[in-house]
């Protein structure tokens, strides 16, 4: 049985994986109009979104949207990130940030009628990692000084150069990964034969986390500026059953580029839950979302840039012992070549 404390780690940015083998597709067409969101650079609550552009002399023409890249296209991906957290229980308090920047490349191996397959690696990364009690500077393939940071930095780096083959159908949504057992292979060569996979996969993440916000779904209908469509997504995230909302919005057009918005809202599925664990569930007050805006080439359906912003809010009363989590983020992935 999961404990509260786990509950929180499990539920804090429960983020949409594009490439999720188990990802299920319920997307739902809708004609409701999107509100309008202002747009900001850096905050705490940053909103991330374009105008709905009714003005727009295109806004009657009704586009079909599919990811269609020619066979062959190479493309340079960079990807930043930025996160801050404060953690605090009773009267002890813990602050931190981290930065991220990554650099990726994607190749379309194959595109035929029903899906698009790419070989995906990781090319170079840089991170740091700071809170209260320690500091963490990672760049990849550079010795750290500190050991135990060493080992890390080592593991961390068989996630580099490692091809992944990535298979999406024409609407965007991701239906299998391969080759992530080159990668345990390469982290069992450092930490022993006898770490169970599982453990491993956990710890070290998946080199697609990079560009999970990268890919729109697509509806199957034709859409007009101001037009919303809906995803509804259920998961697992480690035991604990999720449902993600999204909701997409085409915001304008302009010289072959679609202006794209979309919010996520997540929640825990309490009706798949034991009943004391959901009980405990009823009495966290949890809070998050997520929002972002992206340019999409028309006629490739490729993403040209996206940008997205999180948070997170957890308040849990838990035998007296008071706890708070607030967690912000934004992440930018852009085409660089």
């Amino acid at each position: 049985m999961l404990s509260n404390k786990n509950i929180l780690i499990v539920i804090s940015f429960a983020l949409v994986t594009a490439f999720n083998a188990c990802k299920q597709d319920n997307s739902k067409d809708t004609d409701k109009e999107s509100s309008d969101l202002n747009t900001a650079t850096t905050s705490e609550t940053l909103d991330t979104a374009f105008e709905v552009n009714l003005n727009n002399p295109l806004a009657d023409e009704a586009i079909t949207l599919r990811l269609n890249p020619p066979k062959g296209t190479v493309y340079w991906i960079e990807t930043t990130a930025s996160f801050t957290s404060d953690e605090r229980m009773d009267t002890l308090r813990m602050k931190g940030n981290s930065s991220k920047w990554v650099k990726s490349k994607l190749v379309v191996k194959d595109n035929n009628e029903k899906q698009v397959i790419f070989e995906y690696m990781l090319t170079d990364e840089r991170k740091n990692v700071k809170n209260d009690s320690m500091q963490l500077t990672y760049q990849y393939g550079k010795p750290n000084s500190n050991p135990d940071q060493e080992i890390d930095r080592k593991i961390e780096d068989c996630l580099i150069n490692s091809p992944l083959t990535l298979k999406l159908d024409k609407f965007g949504t991701g239906s299998d990964v391969q080759g992530y057992e080159a990668i345990l292979k390469k982290v069992k060569a450092i930490v022993g034969e006898n770490m169970p996979d599982q453990l491993i996969a956990s710890n070290l993440g998946s080199p697609t986390e990079n560009v999970e916000y990268f890919f729109i779904t697509y509806p199957e209908k034709a859409l007009k500026i101001g037009d919303t469509w809906t995803q509804e997504t259920p998961s697992i995230m480690q035991g604990v059953p999720i449902t993600l909302y999204t909701t997409y919005t085409l915001a304008d057009r302009k010289d072959g580029v679609a202006y794209i918005n979309f919010t996520t809202a997540i929640s825990v599925d309490k009706s798949k839950l034991p009943s004391d664990f959901a009980a405990e569930v009823d009495k966290i007050k949890f809070d998050a979302w997520i929002k972002g805006a992206g340019q999409i080439n028309e006629s490739t359906g490729f993403p040209i840039v996206m940008q997205v912003t999180q948070a997170m809010e957890v308040n849990d009363d838990y035998q007296g012992v008071k706890t708070h989590s607030k967690q912000s983020g934004t992440t930018t992935i852009r085409l660089i070549q």
